[in-house]
């Protein structure tokens, strides 16, 4: 399942329209049909608010759906941490990962 499946899939699961995840999370309505089309990704910033508000954890959010077997504890541990971080941490990290990455 893709990340903007997720987001939808969450909000259904609790019942809010995209319009009242948008007031709670403080962006725009767009900003939640543009990820859940697919269209968008959210910032770690904005994925860490929307698990808090759904008291899901990162890992949760990113499980495997249909599966019981929970993330490597390494994975799990290393999202715990990340959740953790100020927005300037997170801004630090996601450039310091783009960099990482290439």
């Amino acid at each position: 399942m893709m990340i903007g499946e997720r987001f939808a899939y969450f909000r259904k699961l609790n019942n809010l329209s995209a319009n009242k995840l948008a007031k709670e999370l403080s962006v725009d309505p767009s900003t939640i049909s543009k990820i859940e089309k697919g269209n968008s990704l959210p910032s770690l910033q904005l994925l860490i608010k929307y698990c808090n508000y759904f008291n899901i954890t990162l890992a949760d959010f990113f499980a495997p759906e249909g599966t019981s077997e929970p993330l490597r504890n390494d994975l799990k541990d290393f999202l715990n941490v990340v959740k953790d971080l100020s927005p300037e941490q997170v801004k630090a990290f996601t450039q310091a990962f783009k960099t990482i990455k290439k």
